[in-house]
């Protein structure tokens, strides 16, 4: 993460926009950040910003932007840079952190530290194939792991 300024933040991280959320996918550098946005956007969701993402603190929200650097587009590996839906901001809802280790069927709630809030975290590993799982879950929210 690059800091700006005390309210300001710059992630190397992907975000996407579902259901009135931001979400901010992030991960070492070809882990698939932007394949997994451009899944999540085929189920219909918009792209806030592709390779970096904007994070600012305003009124107590924290705010995802696109940086003035980046364009409107996503970038499809091997296919192109790709025109789809854009959203200009949201409030950060959750994180998802890219992983390849193997998950547990019902994980534990995690979070992340951003300007001081603790905010809700997923691990997913593009391995498993879930991402339609991944934005119904984000979109409708997931029942409390009980077992």
């Amino acid at each position: 993460m690059i800091v700006s300024t005390n309210n300001c933040k710059i992630m190397h991280a992907t975000s996407v926009y579902i259901n009135g959320k931001g979400i901010v996918i992030f991960g070492k550098s070809g882990s698939g950040k932007s394949n997994l946005a451009i899944k999540l956007i085929s189920f219909g969701a918009k792209l806030i910003s592709d390779d970096q993402t904007q994070l600012e603190l305003k009124k107590n929200k924290i705010i995802l932007t696109k940086p003035d650097s980046t364009p409107n587009l996503i970038e499809a590996r091997g296919i192109g840079l790709i025109e789809v839906p854009i959203k200009n901001s949201a409030e950060l809802f959750c994180f998802v952190k890219m992983t390849e280790i193997e998950l547990k069927r019902l994980p534990y709630k995690k979070q992340k530290n951003c300007f001081g809030k603790k905010i809700k975290m997923i691990e997913f590993n593009p391995n498993y194939n879930n991402e339609s799982s991944l934005f119904l879950s984000l979109k409708y929210g997931v029942k409390t792991n009980i077992i």
